[in-house]
């Protein structure tokens, strides 16, 4: 039995949809390598890489839901 959540598929394309929306409106960063960043090339790398695996969103979204006021902020 998987203890992972999973987002609704429509909620999941609504945020994608509103992802690329803003993207295209050019408030939203493409990734971050777009960050001016003092970390070293090793840990550049580890954050793209849990950012491109989708972790990082998963991770947000579950903080969000423990705490619904950080999603203004």
């Amino acid at each position: 039995m998987s203890t992972q959540e999973q987002l609704d598929p429509e909620l999941h394309s609504v945020i994608e949809r509103a992802r690329r929306q803003a993207r295209e409106r050019g408030e939203l960063l493409d990734g971050l390598a777009s960050l001016p960043t003092a970390l070293s090339p090793t840990a550049s790398a580890a954050l793209a890489d849990w950012v491109s695996s989708g972790d990082y969103d998963r991770a947000i979204a579950e903080i969000i839901a423990d705490y619904p006021g950080l999603a203004t902020q």
